[in-house]
């Protein structure tokens, strides 16, 4: 047997990687520049039950963090040891790999769940640290408190929480989205391949990586058609409007486009919103559920701000006035 090592270069590998730049907390508003988590680590999920509740407690699924290619792994497990429970998934991030969000939003409508935005704080973990090591109970469900103050999902965030069967959040929380950054890398990559001839032809046995170098690096805000594709057939699988894709197309990858509530159940993006009394974690009440069940009720939507009319122009006698006073539509 004959081998031969040859060494063959392939180069201009283009690896083409959707990615959302992570962005932080804002408030509700109409533009908003948030800097991003260096530290944010990657997303993480957390059975949790209201603490100090003795029965028909609230359960939920803490899911905090960034998104990385990783993460739908992470959900499976944890959606594998849920046996008949359908904790609605509670969702604080700045969001991260596209696909990665994609694959988890089909799997939590194919689990049935329901998604909020909201934060969580497990019992005896410090403010700096809501989700303390100390706090997660080796078995079962941990003890906590879900939140709206400060929450957010944002980046491709809101792409992960189109997945729920209801999708809610107060006015308290954030949404918000900015363009998709597409990252191209050339890379040039060694192998090492090995050869045996066999009936006077050669034949790969082995290959091998020898090195990989990157030989550019390019950023595009620019969709291209398949990933526009790509996008709209997932929204439209959710439920949510295509108008989404004008939030996201509205702001550079640097700043955020964030919705309003009236905008975010305009476009389906939310179903419902929290009263000032509901907490993240609730389930959505059925009609055979009492007053006294722990879960939020689904209200009237909130009214946008009307503009005040304009003012007519005044012509007294005996003069001519130009001039028309208007006053600016509210955000």
């Amino acid at each position: 047997m004959r081998i031969a090592v040859l060494r063959k270069i392939l180069s201009s590998i283009f690896l083409v990687l959707l990615a959302f730049l992570a962005s932080g907390v804002a408030a509700w508003a109409a533009d908003s520049k948030v800097k991003p988590k260096d530290d944010d680590p990657p997303m993480s999920f957390i059975l949790v039950r209201t603490a100090g509740c003795q029965e028909n407690c609230p359960e939920w699924i803490s899911a905090e963090g960034r998104i990385t290619p990783d993460t739908p792994a992470r959900l499976k497990k944890m959606l594998k040891t849920l046996g008949n429970k359908k904790p609605p998934v509670v969702l604080l991030s700045q969001g991260g790999d596209v696909d990665a969000l994609l694959q988890m939003g089909r799997m939590i409508r194919k689990a049935g769940l329901e998604t909020a935005v909201g934060a969580t704080r497990l019992k005896d973990c410090p403010t700096a640290d809501p989700r303390c090591k100390a706090g997660i109970a080796k078995k079962g469900a941990s003890e906590g408190q879900a939140f709206s103050w400060g929450a957010y999902c944002v980046s491709a965030c809101p792409f992960m929480m189109a997945g729920g069967t209801v999708r809610s959040a107060s006015q308290w929380a954030t949404l918000g989205v900015h363009q998709i950054t597409t990252i191209q890398r050339s890379v040039m990559v060694t192998y090492e391949i090995q050869y045996k001839m066999v009936n006077g032809k050669k034949t790969e046995v082995s290959r091998k990586e020898v090195k990989r170098k990157l030989r550019n690096e390019g950023e595009s805000t620019k969709l291209s058609k398949k990933a526009r594709t790509k996008l709209n057939t997932y929204f439209t699988e959710m439920g949510v409007d295509l108008g989404i894709m004008d939030f996201v197309s509205s702001a550079d990858p640097k700043n955020l486009r964030i919705l309003s509530p009236v905008e975010a159940l305009k476009i389906g993006l939310l179903t419902d919103m929290l009263a000032s009394y509901e907490t993240p974690g609730m389930l959505l009440c059925t009609d055979k559920d009492g007053i006294d069940v722990r879960c939020h009720r689904r209200g009237p939507p909130p009214v946008a701000p009307q503009a005040a009319p304009a003012v007519a122009p005044i012509e007294p006698a005996g003069e001519t006035v130009s001039t028309v006073t208007a006053a600016a539509q509210g955000g």
